[in-house]
């Protein structure tokens, strides 16, 4: 049997960790998602936001035992963890960067619960139920099982293209705070509670939610031509932008792919046609979106 592909995701993601007796009420109200929640079993996807509703960051969190982890960009992890702790007031919590501490590795086929017990990961959190994308929070006491468990990719654009495919969108520095989180799907891909309360941003995240409409969505996009990540899209005959691209990498024959929020009356059009005749193919995602 062939081993199993791993992406090693250490130079693209961090860890934080949050512990504390006030450490579960300091994240709910910092967040998107129902931190209350979560307990050994499970995870959340959310966001962290501006208060003007404005994503910063993208995260997966799990609770183990008293302690949170929250997975999440690199290029943002020092600029959330001084954020937060200026929130920290008199709160009994403490944050840390404890990414030497694991290794983040990607996949993207389901592991047989004999490797699950090898390896003994603090977590294994699967992105969609559509798909067998997983992020896998090991100790680095297991980094000698690794290279008989798993072939290591080093090719970053191979697991980007992973995350492309369906549709899960990665925000780091040149797209922080540049969106509103349904604009990037989470609604769809459970990163919201509507119930939990306030948090930082949540009355433009609610109010969209129930008063307004998302006008604009997260789609893949493929195209001839590449793209800037954070390059605002125009057609011919538009002066406004019709989207902002999120990512952009070679896939092959000479094409590109990536993520583009683009608006909603052009998310079911199978071609667009932008400024200069650059044309670009657009993919919906597997999950449904509202």
């Amino acid at each position: 049997m062939s081993a199993t592909t791993a992406y090693n995701l250490q130079s693209k993601k961090s860890i934080i960790s949050f512990t504390g007796k006030d450490a579960a009420n300091f994240l709910q109200g910092q967040t998107t998602c129902d931190v209350l929640s979560l307990d050994d079993t499970n995870s959340g996807f959310g966001a962290l936001c501006n208060p003007k509703g404005r994503v910063i960051s993208l995260f997966h969190l799990v609770k183990r035992g008293e302690i949170f982890y929250m997975t999440l960009s690199s290029d943002l992890s020092a600029s959330v963890i001084k954020r937060l702790k200026m929130f920290v007031f008199r709160s009994k919590v403490i944050i840390d960067d404890v990414t030497s501490q694991f290794i983040i590795l990607g996949v993207n086929e389901a592991l047989p619960f004999v490797l699950e017990n090898t390896l003994r990961p603090l977590a294994n959190i699967q992105y969609t139920e559509q798909d067998n994308l997983a992020l896998l929070l090991i100790p680095t006491s297991c980094t000698e099982e690794l290279s008989h468990i798993f072939d290591i990719a080093l090719n970053d654009n191979e697991w980007d293209k992973w995350l492309i495919s369906a549709c899960i969108p990665e925000i780091t520095q040149e797209t922080s705070e540049q969106f509103i989180p349904q604009m990037l799907n989470l609604d769809a891909l459970k990163g919201i509670s509507f119930q939990k309360g306030c948090y930082t941003g949540q009355e433009v995240v609610a109010r969209m939610h129930y008063k307004g409409s998302v006008k604009r969505r997260l789609v893949s996009y493929q195209s001839a031509s590449p793209f800037v990540i954070g390059e605002q899209l125009f057609t011919g005959t538009d002066t406004n932008s019709i989207g902002t691209v999120l990512n952009s990498i070679p896939s092959g024959n000479q094409t590109h792919t990536g993520l583009t929020v683009l608006k909603v009356p052009l998310i079911n059009d199978q071609e667009i046609l932008l400024k200069n005749n650059i044309a670009i193919s657009i993919l919906l995602p597997k999950y449904k979106l509202d």
